[in-house]
Parts: C-alpha cells; structure tokens; sequence
C-alpha cells in the first residue's frame, strides 16, 4: 500500500506559469533553428533566423519573470554564486541548480545566435561583421555550435517537466512523462511560433517542411498525452471528471492538439487560413496545458490516496 503523502503545493502564480510557457516557446524554436542549421539547406535557413531573432528575448524575459516569483527577488544571484565567498556554485544534485546554470547557458547561447543575425542582417550598425558571422556559421567552428545549442535546447525544453516529475508534489510525482511530453511540447509551440512569425523570403518548400515537423510534433505530443493520463491509475479519474481536467481535455488536448492536428493533415479544411488556424491554436493550447498542469496539484484531493 502506498505512504500517505500530505505535502503542501507550491505557491506558484502566474509568474511561473508565463515563464513554463515562454521558456518552451524558447527552447521548442531554437533546438528546431538548431536541427535546420545541422540537415536542412541554406534556404531552410531563413525559418532558422525567426527563431534566433526570437529565443534570446523571450529567454530575458523569462529570467525577469523568475526573479519577480522568488520571496527575495533581490536574491536571486544565490542561485548560481555562493552569498558567503562569492564563488561559482553548482550543485549537481540539486534540480534548482542545475536548472539555473542552464538557464545561464542557454541565455548566453541565445545571446551569440541573436547578434550572429543581427550581424548577418546588416542591423543596428552590425552590418560589417556580416560576412564573418556568415562563415562562421558555415565552418566547423558553427557545427559544434549548433550541437551545443540542440543539446542545450533539448535540455531546457524537457527541463520543467522533469523538475515535477522529481518533486515530491503528489499528481507531478505520479509520472515520468512530463519530461518528454513538455520536451515534445515545446517543439509543438516552437515551430508553430516560427510559422506564423516566418520571414517573407522562406520559400514554400522549407515552410511545408517545418509544417511537417510541426505535425509530428503534434502527433507525438498526443500519444503522450494519453500516455500521461494512463500512468496516473486511478487519479485519472478524479483529474478529468474536475474542472482543471475538462479545460485539459478540451482546451489542450482537443482545441490545442487534435485541430491543429487535422488542420496540418489535412490543410484543404480551411485553405489557405489552414496553417496560420493551427499555429495559433497550438500556442493556446500549449499555454493551457501549463496552466492546467501547474493547476492541478492544487485542485486534486491526493492526500491520503
């Protein structure tokens, strides 16, 4: 028989919320920019640059809103410096700790890929580095760092979801797939963010790809959306029949995966207004399904089960 577990849920507002969105808004796009700079084509290349010009803002406003969720926010640096000595601090066992020093990673790979377009662009007087931060991207030296920033945006995507899955919060701790199914998620919402911001001179066969990958995405993420809803057993039941549950299964799973779903498969349903209907539908539904997740350890009586 199971231990009783009576734990209180964290106080986690919308702060965190919009962060768990944001962040795999962020990452989603920018392991994806990564795989087209690794196996896609020069052409491909244009969709990649929606993602670069996007992951490093959302990620800056993502450690803002971390910042403004702590008790102290003023203490934030403690996550990653020892208060006493000033040093670097990193604890491996901690999920918190390795979560912020990868966080700080990401921010700073964002950061280069951000100035690397600006550059490639001619903007903000960026312009004369433009042939350098182009071969850059050509030679071995941008090999190693696109795989660096896959790995690196593979990880934060996931991150989250795993974060619950280790807590000792009853519902999050009731199943190893959150990682996965947000890893999966924030490809979804990604790509999708990457459709509807395209650039202009993205041709139609690199937008058909990314659609494509946009519908795997979508499919995958559904499997695992059922597959969550069966590792939890028996609170299963209590999470779908409560009002979190219904807005889950409607908003997330029907409204945000299985429209845009049919919308991808079939684009003739609504023609030429097929594409944008689906992306935007996935970003509501992403940012649902964070909302409903965060949500649900406090609106399910778990206690005692």
């Amino acid at each position: 028989m199971d231990m009783e577990r009576i734990t209180a849920p964290p106080d986690w507002g919308w702060w965190v919320v919009f962060y768990f969105f944001l962040g795999g808004l962020a990452a989603g796009s920018y392991f994806m920019a990564a795989l087209i700079e690794l196996i896609g084509d020069e052409q491909d290349r244009e969709l990649a640059k929606v993602s670069y010009y996007l992951a490093f803002p959302l990620v800056a406003i993502c450690g803002v809103l971390l910042i403004l969720d702590l008790g102290r926010p003023e203490r934030f640096w403690h996550m990653i410096v020892q208060s006493e000595t000033l040093r670097p601090m990193f604890k491996y066992w901690s999920p918190m700790s390795v979560g912020s020093w990868s966080l700080l990673l990401f921010g700073g790979l964002t950061f280069v890929s951000f100035m690397g377009v600006l550059a490639e662009d001619g903007r903000f007087g960026l312009g004369r580095f433009s042939e350098l931060a182009h071969k850059l991207h050509l030679g071995p030296l941008g090999i190693a760092f696109e795989l660096l920033a896959a790995g690196v945006g593979f990880f934060v995507a996931s991150y989250t979801g795993v974060l619950l899955s280790t807590s000792n919060q009853p519902f999050w701790s009731d199943s190893h797939l959150f990682g996965p199914f947000f890893l999966v998620s924030a490809a979804a919402t990604g790509t999708a963010m990457m459709l509807l911001l395209r650039r202009r001179s993205a041709t139609p066969r690199s937008l058909r790809r990314l659609e494509q990958a946009n519908a795997w995405a979508l499919g995958l993420e559904l499997l695992l959306f059922a597959g969550l809803l069966i590792s939890f057993g028996g609170l299963a039941t209590q999470l779908i029949t409560s009002s979190v549950g219904v807005m889950m299964l409607l908003v997330s799973g029907l409204l945000g995966l299985v429209i845009p779903l049919a919308l991808r498969i079939a684009p003739q349903l609504l023609g030429r207004w097929s594409s944008v209907a689906a992306s935007i539908l996935v970003l509501i539904g992403g940012f649902s399904m964070r909302y409903e997740v965060l949500a649900a350890a406090e609106h399910l009586d778990v206690a005692g089960r």
